[in-house]
């Protein structure tokens, strides 16, 4: 820990102005800056276990089997796991109310998160926990925030939520073993930052998460009051009796209005900046923080601007929404960059540096004087559509304030260079500059490296402009469906669909028809179809060459729908759902094989440009992207699948995107068509109920989808540049 500083100069920071870029300023006695996962955490547990009323946890991702020191480390009396710890502590006679809340996340973030966290927190654990998930968001939004107070007495906020795959030291080893999730995986190096406050700050903060807490559950909770000093005893502070500021972003929702302090936070701080920004964070996506920076490089007084990044983002969401945008907001920096002022770097360890760090930090550092560390990420999601909470500081020039913000920069540099935090601090007096000190000071190890330089082509660029996974405002599903699609989505109205949905069923009843009782039944009665289709549903031959049919289709471009209806009317409605499952996964995965072999300019060349247009409505590689334009069939299904594999989307997010899309449809032209089939056959009272009653269903369904995505309150996207 670096030496502690009073921090009571008596000057307000001329930064924070509370109701337009701060929600409010408080006192901190004590202030620590935790640099890596296993300070904070090891100070969470401190903290924790001196905990007498009320431990809040709230978090975007907080899971029961998170370690919080390593074995070797841990105290073996007491539990080292997050869940049984709070169990351990609830249990203990008059122990402490638990209270954790945690992002309820979509689907498509299940693969990576804990399965049924509520049953491990709340079935399993003493009544005292209670764990609860927060859904309360317009559609798109995730709850961001990592806030944890303790007996309003101590509070932790920053970029580390309490997880597996964050527990990593400064030293950030490329091959450490202790660096492992619960299921014995691998993780790459973690670099994060989290900082403890106490006193009336941390009651600030705990009203930010009581807050939060009853916007998710409707129940609201008191602060507590507590004589017990909560502080970790071996926890020197960075600084004392200082003022701090907090800031915040919600989006607009259930007649609550929109708040963007943090967004108006970071865009002052730049605007205002004179000699230095230092920034680490996860992203760099942000529009308008893109368009602050390209304003201060075109000015004469340009700060230096060094931006600390991860060398990409790791996860399918990630690289679909913020991987495209960062590439070419940086590619448009560096463009306008003539004077030298503008630096991007990636952190790499071991002996050759070919072993990147996941930065996930939050932490922008203006002048060595004003820092500014939470949960917002410069992306647009951060600044307008997702919840999050950031604190800043403020010191004068020469105070011991701004004296200990310049400390922690300079540690922060330290550890990326690989070098004391000293040789850091020496090399900037000297030379006046950061970028300057840091090319210096720079190796083949453990060091900082330039970002790689990797021009966005014409796709990405669109792509980038789109925003679709990255907004920064609350949008109707309508608008994402826009996007995809073009315009003519955009004005699809209910009764347009319903039109078409009436369509497809008329003519799928007509046909049914016409073999009853048309002129198709003298030459194809219902005795020698249905001793056909036993047949077919018997020998797996068959069912063989229905599924190359499906490959065939697929190639040729056969509309798939028809395929799918045709093999419910031959298998029926159970066998016929599997059958046409596996017949459009197998023809999807041998067209995005074909696109990969065809790659993309030769696919181009072939659509006359609409490969151009399909990449634009697939959004980039993603799960969602393509869950989201199967189950909007926005395009042709092999136009879909030859653009995914030309564009190297992951296969398995193809995949799996393809099977969640596709399943609503399936299962309802599969259900509907094998029903269909079985009123030929035999059109009894019950046959001809069931499909009145399928009939239904899908009609109720389709209402039910479109009124309830439609009919969101959309807010004004004012974050556009």
């Amino acid at each position: 820990m670096s030496k502690k500083h009073s921090g009571n100069e008596g000057q307000a920071s001329r930064f924070a102005e509370n109701g337009r870029n701060c929600w409010q300023t408080a006192h901190a006695s004590r202030l620590a800056y935790l640099v890596d996962a296993a300070a904070y955490f090891r100070a969470f547990k401190a903290a924790a276990l001196r905990a007498q009323h009320s431990i809040l946890i709230i978090g975007w991702d907080v899971n029961s089997r998170t370690l919080l020191e390593y074995p070797d480390e841990a105290d073996p009396d007491v539990p080292n796991e997050l869940g049984p710890l709070l169990d351990h502590l609830a249990s203990r006679r008059d122990g402490p109310h638990i209270r954790v809340l945690n992002w309820d996340s979509p689907l498509f973030y299940a693969i990576d998160r804990e399965w049924v966290p509520q049953a491990r927190f709340d079935w399993f654990t003493h009544s005292r926990l209670c764990f609860a998930l927060d859904d309360q968001h317009p559609f798109g939004a995730s709850h961001h925030q990592k806030i944890v107070v303790i007996d309003d007495s101590v509070a932790f906020i920053g970029g580390i939520d309490l997880t597996v795959g964050r527990l990593d030291d400064t030293e950030h080893r490329p091959e450490d073993p202790r660096r492992r999730t619960p299921d014995g995986t691998a993780y790459e190096p973690f670099h994060d930052v989290q900082v403890a406050v106490e006193g009336p700050a941390a009651k600030a903060l705990g009203d930010v998460a009581r807050d939060r807490w009853t916007r998710a559950t409707g129940q609201r909770l008191k602060s507590v009051e507590s004589a017990r000093d909560c502080w970790p005893e071996y926890l020197d502070p960075d600084l004392a009796d200082v003022e701090v500021a907090l800031a915040r972003t919600y989006p607009a929702w259930k007649g609550r209005p929109k708040v963007r302090e943090i967004q108006a936070l970071f865009l002052d701080s730049i605007g205002r900046a004179k000699e230095s920004i230092y920034i680490e964070n996860q992203y760099f996506s942000s529009t308008r923080v893109a368009h602050a920076i390209l304003e201060r490089l075109e000015q004469s007084d340009c700060p230096e601007i060094i931006a600390i990044v991860p060398q990409e983002p790791v996860g399918w969401l990630e690289q679909t929404a913020m991987g495209v945008k960062q590439r070419c907001l940086l590619a448009r920096l560096r463009d306008a960059d003539r004077n030298g002022r503008f630096r991007v770097y990636v952190p790499v360890v071991g002996e050759a540096g070919d072993v990147a760090v996941k930065v996930h930090a939050k932490v922008m550092v203006v002048d060595g004087r004003f820092v500014n560390i939470g949960s917002a990420n410069l992306n647009n999601r951060s600044m307008g559509l997702d919840s999050e909470c950031n604190l800043a500081i403020e010191g004068e020039p020469g105070s011991a304030t701004a004296t200990s913000i310049a400390t922690f920069r300079n540690r922060l540099l330290a550890e990326h260079l690989g070098v004391p935090a000293g040789d850091v601090e020496k090399e900037i007096e000297v030379r006046g500059s950061i970028i300057e000190t840091i090319e210096r000071l720079r190796s083949s190890g453990r060091s900082l490296v330039p970002f790689p330089d990797v021009p966005p082509d014409s796709i990405d660029t669109a792509l980038a402009e789109s925003d679709i996974l990255d907004p920064a405002a609350p949008a109707e599903p309508e608008r994402v469906a826009h996007y995809l699609a073009g315009d003519k989505a955009g004005q699809m109205t209910f009764r347009g669909a319903m039109v078409r949905l009436a369509g497809i069923i008329a003519v799928l009843l007509g046909l049914a028809a016409l073999w009853r009782w048309g002129p198709i039944s003298a030459f194809a009665d219902t005795g020698s179809l249905e001793a056909w289709g036993e047949v077919v549903r018997g020998e797996w031959t068959a069912t063989g060459a229905v599924l190359a049919a499906y490959v065939v289709g697929g190639l040729a471009m056969f509309p798939i729908t028809i395929l799918i209806a045709a093999t419910g009317l031959l298998y029926g409605p159970v066998a016929g759902l599997l059958v046409a499952g596996a017949g459009s996964l197998l023809s999807a995965v041998i067209g995005y094989g074909t696109g990969v072999i065809l790659g993309r300019n030769a696919l181009r060349r072939l659509s006359g440009g609409r490969l151009d247009r399909v990449s634009r409505r697939l959004a980039r590689r993603g799960l969602l992207s393509m869950t989201i334009i199967r189950l909007l069939p926005l395009a042709p299904f092999t136009l879909i699948n030859f653009t995914a594999g030309a564009s190297r989307i992951r296969l398995r997010d193809f995949v799996f995107g393809t099977v969640l899309g596709m399943a609503p449809g399936i299962v309802a032209i599969t259900l509907f068509s094998g029903q269909v089939g079985e009123v030929v056959r035999a059109p009894d009272v019950l046959n001809i109920g069931i499909l009145a009653g399928l009939l239904l269903i899908i009609a109720a369904a389709a209402t039910w989808s479109w009124r309830h995505f439609v009919h969101i309150q959309a807010e004004p996207d004012d974050a556009k540049t």
